[in-house]
């Protein structure tokens, strides 16, 4: 029908398919990620990035970037803890009725130094960790679920829910919340003691929903109910007895 010899349609396609090869390798070669790139991600889901860890990704498409990261998570520590987070508290470990001015005092400064101790355990494993992003994750649910040593004031209930943190650092957000609720240092910060059947205390509950979880305004406070408008328990009531032996 054409009269086109066999050989240009052949070296027309030979070409086309030269052509089509080098943009796919093309392609290829900007999908992978330089040092920028790699030293971008590094930071952003770990911390200080060394120059070794940086090359390391360099040439790897995003995807097998990211697996490596992925690859190397934890779930506990590389560096050991202090000894005594492995030991149960002694008696003169806790303030009681019975203790003098200079126990208390003794007891404080005890306190401190396993604070600091406990600082610098974890600032070494931020900054020595085989997995940078277990780290950063554990710091990021450390803020998520604020609490502190101000109002805990037991260093041992802070390595604990430390612990916790980067056991399910990358895992189900639900059975983190679960730990959570039982966490001690968790239900000393926001008054777990102090909530009783017949007086419930709201303040975990109404942290949860609109810190932890739902978001401010997603909850109830105020009862509502078109059987009984102003008895009808809210929400932050009823889940506050949830924790009570009430529920």
């Amino acid at each position: 029908m054409f009269n086109v010899p066999l050989v240009r349609v052949l070296s027309v396609f030979a070409a086309l398919c030269a052509l089509l090869a080098c943009m796919v390798a093309r392609a290829e070669t900007a999908a992978r990620i330089d040092v920028d790139d790699a030293r971008h991600l590094l930071v952003r889901t770990g911390f200080g990035p060394t120059l070794a860890e940086v090359q390391a990704l360099v040439g790897r498409s995003r995807e097998e970037a990211v697996d490596a990261i992925l690859a190397g998570a934890r779930s506990t520590p590389s560096v050991v803890p202090p000894a005594w987070t492995a030991t149960l508290p002694g008696p003169d470990e806790r303030p009681h009725p019975g203790m003098t001015a200079e126990e208390r005092k003794a007891l404080r400064a005890r306190q401190r130094g396993a604070l600091i101790e406990l600082r610098g355990w974890w600032l070494t494993e931020m900054r020595t960790t085989p997995s940078p992003l277990t780290e950063r994750m554990t710091l990021f649910w450390h803020g998520h679920f604020a609490t502190g040593v101000q109002k805990v004031r037991d260093p041992r209930l802070m390595y604990i829910q430390n612990a916790l943190f980067r056991r399910e650092a990358l895992g189900n957000f639900a059975r983190l919340l679960h730990g959570v609720a039982r966490d001690p240092a968790m239900l000393i910060w926001l008054d777990g003691g102090r909530n009783r059947a017949g007086a419930p205390n709201e303040n975990f509950a109404r942290e949860v929903m609109e810190l932890f979880t739902l978001g401010e305004g997603r909850y109830t406070q105020v009862a509502r109910s078109p059987a009984s408008p102003s008895t009808a328990p809210a929400s932050a009531r009823c889940s506050a007895r949830v924790f009570t032996t009430a529920a």
